[in-house]
């Protein structure tokens, strides 16, 4: 596999390429910051220097302090613009370390190694960076695309269970956004046709508005609540699972019930789980929701999908969201 996406606005370019093995990532950091658990299992197979980094992976380790830690290393080991930084980690991992990549001299060279599914079929592209702030998600960010993806699907061998399923659910997402397929290869187990699948998609999505000012706005389905059910869940709810529980719930404050149930359906034949925890409440997911990026002045923006490949975007104003929440809460 090998892709390329251009974003013209700001005339960067992301190559995407495939290899077999662990040991074929030919690349140069001179930093390598990887997931801890990454490094724990292959290390020895990593393409290490002399500036190594190891973090913790999951949420709670995605703070501000953490990308201070950061800089403090950038700093000890002298990165100018042109250095290369290089990350090997899921999705909070690439999250927090590009967020510094992108910070550090105002922006550094970038490589993304994704070591989970979630991270190989979404979040290694696009640009986007974060950290949350005060339990929320993502308050923090910037858009910043890495000049290589690099994916091996090596590291899929050694991805727990739920962590393969969180990659699922974010690419069961993509199906119901741009490519009915994907579920095709997913019912399959077939990795290898889903994740350059989910990245034809999100790429034509992204190369169209980097900035998320229009059509971008649809690769977040089912994040409006997916995020909020991980913040009330203190994370404990992965990002992939969240989403996938927001999927069936747009659907319905759509009116379209029909196909928030066949949704469901689709989703529990690849083992993806869609009903919220009863734990999770509807007033605790209010609390959250204002903190939610789509929140403009006449209302939030709410993705909502009609049928397979066709979700448009429709902005409530607090009261009708309300209500119509009250009504399709489950």
């Amino acid at each position: 596999m090998s892709l390329e996406f251009t974003f013209p606005r700001v005339d960067v370019s992301t190559v995407v390429y495939s290899v077999s093995r662990l040991e074929d990532i030919s690349v140069s950091p001179d930093m390598l910051v990887v997931d801890s658990e990454v490094m724990r299992l292959h290390g020895n197979r990593l393409p290490l220097c002399s500036h190594v980094v190891e973090i913790p992976g999951g949420e709670a380790g995605k703070t501000p302090a953490a990308v201070e830690k950061l800089w403090l290393e950038m700093s000890r080991a002298k990165l100018r613009r042109d250095s290369r930084v290089v990350v090997a980690g899921g999705g909070t991992v690439c999250d927090l370390a590009a967020f510094a990549a992108s910070t550090w001299k105002r922006g550094v060279n970038l490589t993304l190694v994704p070591t989970t599914l979630l991270c190989m079929v979404d979040a290694s592209l696009g640009g986007k960076t974060a950290v949350n702030i005060a339990g929320e998600k993502n308050q923090a960010g910037t858009v910043y695309p890495a000049s290589e993806v690099v994916i091996c699907p090596e590291f899929l061998k050694t991805l727990p269970p739920v962590e393969t399923a969180n990659g699922i659910a974010e690419a069961f997402k993509t199906a119901v956004i741009g490519d009915r397929q994907i579920v095709d290869f997913l019912k399959r187990k077939d990795y290898l046709q889903a994740v350059p699948a989910c990245l034809a998609v999100k790429g034509r999505i992204v190369s169209a508005d980097l900035e998320e000012t229009g059509e971008r706005r649809l690769l977040n389905l089912g994040h409006t609540t997916g995020h909020c059910i991980e913040a009330v869940s203190g994370f404990t709810v992965g990002h992939g699972a969240a989403v996938a529980m927001g999927i069936p719930i747009a659907a319905e404050i759509g009116g379209n019930h029909s196909f928030a149930e066949e949704l469901r359906e689709v989703a529990g034949s690849l083992g993806i789980e869609t009903a919220v925890p009863s734990s999770i409440t509807l007033k605790e997911v209010l609390k959250h929701l204002d903190s939610d990026k789509k929140t403009t002045g006449r209302g939030r923006i709410w993705i909502v999908p009609r049928a397979w490949e066709n979700c448009e975007q429709v902005v409530l104003d607090p009261d009708s969201e309300r209500k119509l929440l009250e009504k399709v809460w489950q």
